[in-house]
């Protein structure tokens, strides 16, 4: 008997499920605009909170068509400051509408605007659009969100026993404190942002938090809560697993956002994984997933590549 045939009488073993380690909700296209409106909000408010004088130094701007947003800015090349933030989200986006937008980041000299597709994005064929015209498929972020159920109330991420008490704080910025978190983004950054950053503390709906290490800030989130309770977290640093290594300081701070944000009675939390992971497990989703979010799905991120940029 044939080596081959002996093999084929060894039991098969079935191949491995591997478990996510974060839960995942297959949402509707209701509840992703819900997400998707939370960060365009934001993104408004930030743009509306933009002392005059620097956002004509930096030829910054936030426009519309309807629903559509796009962001503008002539001298800061960051992903943020010059994408299309909802295209096919409301409804949906012809190649009419495409061409002029990308007519309008050129005119501007911007050699790499940024296009976000998601699952539910219409037309679904907006990414062929995309690639006809050059631009590819750089990546995505994670979509995950909560609502308003509150957490435990002993803390999720206790500080290490060993570690003296005052050595790790997360506390709220205020006016006194904002030039040092404002500091602290740019340089992780490298923006010159910081009179923009200044002008959202204690602006109506932005919550701003350091956590800090010996005194010295090691890791920082904001929190936008928007008329409609919907909650947006972003501007933080250093990004887990893009800046730093760590996770945990970043979950500190994402437990202090979540149970201020309930309390100030936002319903919808929306934020971002921004180092997927292609199995979904590791220390963000499991940290997420502790804080109650679900994953709704990937968004995909679109833009030219530098060497073909023009």
């Amino acid at each position: 008997m044939s080596t081959a045939a002996l093999s084929e009488l060894e039991p098969v073993a079935p191949p491995q499920t591997h478990v996510p380690e974060i839960a995942i909700e297959e949402v509707s296209r209701e509840i992703s605009r819900a997400i998707e409106h939370a960060e365009v909000a934001a993104w408004l408010d930030l743009y509306e909170a933009a002392p005059k004088d620097f956002a004509a130094r930096h030829g910054l701007s936030i426009s519309r068509d309807g629903d559509l947003v796009w962001t503008t800015c002539t001298t800061i090349p960051f992903i943020h400051f010059n994408c299309v933030k909802n295209i096919g989200v409301d409804s949906p986006v012809s190649e009419a509408q495409l061409d002029a937008l990308l007519a309008h980041y050129r005119d501007a000299g911007i050699r790499r605007p940024w296009f976000y597709t998601n699952p539910h994005t219409e037309p679904s064929r907006l990414r062929c659009w995309l690639e006809a015209r050059g631009l590819q498929h750089q990546g995505g972020w994670e979509r995950i969100f909560r609502d308003a159920t509150p957490l435990a109330a002993e803390p999720l991420f206790p500080a290490d026993p060993l570690i003296p008490v005052d050595d790790l704080g997360v506390e709220e910025v205020t006016p006194g404190t904002a030039s040092d978190w404002a500091s602290f983004i740019d340089g992780k950054y490298r923006l010159p942002t910081t009179p923009w950053l200044t002008a959202l503390v204690g602006r109506k709906g932005w919550h701003h938090y350091m956590l800090k290490r010996k005194g010295a800030v090691a890791a920082v989130r904001s929190l936008f809560i928007g008329p409609d309770g919907a909650a947006w977290s972003g501007i933080d640093a250093p990004v887990p697993g893009i800046m730093a290594p760590s996770f945990d300081l970043d979950a500190m701070l994402g437990e202090r956002l979540v149970r201020d944000g309930i309390a100030a009675g936002a319903k919808l939390f929306v934020a971002d994984i921004e180092a997927p992971l292609p199995d979904r497990d590791g220390p963000a989703y499991r940290n997420y997933d502790r804080l109650g979010f679900k994953l709704a799905y990937l968004r995909n991120h679109y833009a030219y590549l530098p060497a073909y940029s023009s």
